[in-house]
């Protein structure tokens, strides 16, 4: 240390090109460093005392591996550390629990340890003697800007660490001008085309740039570079950097990736367009560069988290436009990691099965104990990276006027007629209403005349009399006229909104649909008078004005599997800083208690029950040879004028202590025939078929169940026992035993289900 100064000698420092063995770099730093160095080591020493650019010149990303790990792929294109997350597995994430950042994809998309990024660097401005030649003079003019370095944006991931929405280091090729004079602006434009062809040819591009834009930059901002490639990638990056001549640089940037490509790009969201580029003089906090905003999904919602606290850089110029120092006076701080509640695998599964099971539609899958939103797929998708950095006006109309709608998010954005899934939430409003009873009985005929309509049932014949379990096992709608007109509207409506029908489940997610369910006060202020005995019997199946979205369906199904209570839908686990720690949790929230008498939830369960796996039921493709799924079919009009009609299966498994709820919704094509038990149940039997395959992941699930079960017991909740459906009458048998030999090739009745019946209808008789 000499007169207040610390003389750092370097050899043959990594970075550092064109040195050779032992030659010598000293840089002098003030004595306010030598605290830092003393704590923090050389490289943050030179951070403080400008000398990034020297230091880090020649690096195309500066990057840090954490560690190398061993990984195994626990689904195509996924991968996971050997020893750290098991195949499926679904960790509970306590809210202060840190979740630790998984591999990161390379180009190719696949996973790759962990790196921490590093703030690219502006690379040293070439003297203009150098670069021109010395017949031509330079500006006495000297500069110092004050310059703001954006932040990386913080990462979204999924509840195990896996990515989702990421930020890397790129490069735009561009224009480093000298400061000339007595040139002409032909002189000038000539020099910006030469760097523009030298690039063209090494990258095979076809780049080019204006006339007017080289001279409006040069005479205005001819101290920052001027980019006129479109984003490198990695390869290409590389193959010019050798290849520079002077005045032409790679200019870094931080560019938004989303590794899993179309995945959850619904959830997900991407970044906006790029603004213009700038014009004008160089102002006091112009950005380097331009930075990312949210504009859908996660991305949008949480892009004040997202976007972090971007950096301050000096950078001077002496009098004949040579770039003198470059010192950072604010370093930025990263943008924080958003954790989902998804889990990439499951979400990865639901989304296989409807591209396979379905043309449009939606899944949504939730956690029963906990609300967690483990996946929630809409089909057709997109991929979010077309918008990185901007998409073009003519891909972006195509994407609007698809008619698959691709952009639209139907999990939670669609409004549809929840059709005869709502049954489920009738039959427990006359349950609790006291107007019907387990052994009360309704007949089942072809149609009933409701005022001057005769309102029909989707069996064509008459299925003779049955009570709440056999109705909702059959689906019948005449059975379900007869018992809303009894129940009459407001119990009806009450209950609905118990389950969360008609209001947003609270997803932190723009535009989320509400859904509707009518009321008698809603038909008195827009028709002046309450609910009609026809609307009733309209909403008693599920039509009418009643409408709801598959994430509202799905939230519903996971209170009646839970058997007490609503929780709300948690989509986010947690927000981390860059050191991982947590700065703000979203906690388990119960939204409404339901306090339903048990035996009247469990005579609604054991219908469920009995749609999949007893022999008369209309869901048989959603059976499992692994768990018992509890379910409810629907068929909706969805388009009449369209004659487009929509399926439903909704439930939760296993049926006696849920872990999963779901709902899955088949948008059939205009003129289409469409079933529940048809289209959407297969959606959820071919599901649990993939999911449970998997031996390790099967016996994990099944120690999940057990610890719920052992937390009822430890609770002492009691689980009455429900005898199976009641359904009489001489033409029932006769259909039920159709049925069976109409869907011989899904599987044989078996002793749980129809001869069940048969055995039990004999002792009451």
């Amino acid at each position: 240390m000499k007169g207040g100064r610390i003389i750092v000698r370097i050899v043959r420092m990594p970075g550092i090109p064109n040195m050779k063995k032992g030659q010598q770099l000293n840089y002098f730093l003030h004595r306010s460093h030598l605290a830092c160095l003393r704590r923090h080591g050389l490289a943050v020493a030179l951070l403080l005392s400008g000398l990034v650019p020297v230091f880090l010149q020649g690096i195309q990303a500066v990057e840090e591996t954490e560690t190398k790990v061993s990984r195994t792929e626990v689904a195509p294109g996924i991968y996971a550390p050997k020893g750290e997350v098991k195949k499926g597995s679904q960790p509970e994430i306590k809210p202060e629990a840190k979740v630790k950042i998984k591999p990161q994809p390379t180009e190719n998309g696949k996973i790759v340890p962990a790196k921490k990024k590093v703030m690219p660097n502006f690379q040293p401005t070439l003297k203009a003697k150098d670069v021109i030649g010395s017949s031509l003079a330079t500006k006495t003019e000297a500069r110092t800007f004050t310059l703001t370095v954006p932040a990386p944006r913080g990462q979204i991931i999924d509840r195990n660490g896996y990515p989702l929405a990421q930020s890397r280091v790129a490069y735009y090729a561009a224009i480093n001008f000298p400061q000339l004079s007595n040139t002409s602006d032909k002189d000038i434009a000539r020099y910006a085309l030469e760097r523009v062809n030298k690039a063209n040819q090494v990258l095979g591009g076809n780049w080019d740039i204006k006339y007017k834009t080289v001279l409006e930059h040069y005479k205005e901002r001819r101290w920052l570079p001027l980019v006129f490639s479109s984003p490198l990638n990695e390869a290409q990056a590389r193959k010019l950097k050798p290849e520079l001549i002077k005045g032409l640089m790679l200019h870094p940037f931080y560019q938004r990736v989303y590794p899993q490509h179309s995945l959850a790009s619904h959830i997900v969201g991407y970044v906006g367009r790029r603004p213009p580029r700038r014009t004008g003089p160089v102002e006091d906090g112009e950005s380097i560069w331009p930075q990312a905003k949210g504009v859908d999904g996660l991305e949008q919602t949480f892009d004040a988290d997202l976007t972090g606290k971007p950096g301050k850089i000096n950078i001077l110029f002496d009098s004949d436009g040579t770039k003198l120092t470059e010192e950072m006076i604010q370093r930025p701080r990263p943008g924080k990691t958003v954790v989902t509640a998804l889990d990439l695998e499951i979400q990865l599964l639901a989304e296989e099965v409807l591209q396979e099971k379905t043309k449009s539609g939606a899944f949504v899958i939730m956690d029963v104990r906990t609300g967690d939103v483990l996946a929630m797929a809409s089909w057709p998708q997109y991929d979010p990276n077309i918008f990185i950095p901007a998409i073009s006006q003519a891909d972006y109309s195509a994407l609007q006027n698809d008619p698959t709608k691709p952009l639209f998010a139907r999990a939670f954005r669609g409004a549809y007629p929840p059709a005869s899934t709502f049954k489920t939430t009738v039959a427990l409003a006359a349950l609790e209403a006291g107007t019907v009873l387990e052994d009360t009985l309704f007949s089942c005929p072809t149609g009933l005349a409701i005022g001057d309509r005769v309102f029909h049932n989707w069996n064509k014949k008459a299925e003779g009399s049955m009570n709440v379990v056999g109705a909702l096992t059959r689906s019948c709608n005449t059975w379900f006229y007869q018992a809303a007109l009894k129940t009459g509207a407001a119990p009806i409506t009450e209950m609905a909104q118990r389950l969360g029908y008609g209001k947003k489940t609270g997803l932190p997610l723009p535009a989320e649909a509400k859904g509707f369910v009518t009321s008698d006060r809603w038909s008195r202020e827009k028709y002046g008078h309450p609910i009609l005995d026809g609307d009733l019997a309209n909403m008693a199946i599920g039509q009418g004005t009643v409408l709801a979205s598959p994430l509202q369906v799905a939230q519903a199904m996971a209170a009646i599997g839970s058997r007490r209570r609503v929780v709300q839908p948690r989509l986010v686990l947690q927000v981390q800083d860059a050191n991982n720690s947590v700065t703000r949790t979203f906690r388990v929230r119960e939204r409404i208690p339901l306090n339903i008498d048990a035996y009247s939830m469990e005579l609604v369960v054991q219908g469920m029950v009995d749609v999949v796996n007893a022999g008369n039921g209309t869901a048989r493709r959603a059976r499992n040879e692994h768990i018992t799924v509890a379910g409810k079919t629907g068929t909706g009009q969805w388009k009449p004028h369209l004659e487009q009609n929509v399926a439903w299966f909704s439930g939760f498994a296993p049926a006696d202590y849920p872990i999963f709820a779901f709902a899955a919704v088949y948008e059939g094509s205009p003129g289409e025939r469409v079933g529940g038990g048809k289209n959407a149940g297969p959606i959820i039997g071919a599901f649990f078929e993939k999911y449970l395959k998997d031996e390790g992941r099967l016996a994990e699930f099944k120690g999940q169940v057990e610890a719920v079960e052992l937390a009822h017991n430890d609770q002492g909740i009691v689980r009455p026992e429900i005898s199976g459906a009641i359904i009489k009458g001489s033409s029932s048998e006769d259909q039920v035993r159709k049925a069976v030999n109409e869907e011989r090739d899904i599987e044989k009745t078996d002793s749980g289900g129809l001869l069940k019946w048969f055995r039990g209808f004999r002792k009451r008789n």
